[in-house]
């Protein structure tokens, strides 16, 4: 696959404020505010992030906090 030619035909933007990294960095602060000194487990970030995501998108406290 090296040797295949690759162009970009137009302008690239990287994105840093996606849906996706603002849900990341609001885990990240209500993980840090929570301050427990204990690791967190998969299960509690990939449920705070998930949560983030949903609040992100603008869905009900309800709906966020609701377990699917």
């Amino acid at each position: 696959m090296a040797d295949q030619d690759r162009r970009i035909s137009g302008p690239v933007t990287v994105v840093d404020h996606s849906v996706e990294r603002v849900a990341l960095d609001l885990a990240y602060q209500i993980a840090q505010d929570e301050g427990s000194s204990a690791k967190k487990d998969r299960q509690y970030w990939l449920t705070l992030y998930r949560q983030c995501y949903k609040a992100t998108r603008g869905n009900t406290l309800e709906s966020i906090l609701k377990q699917d």
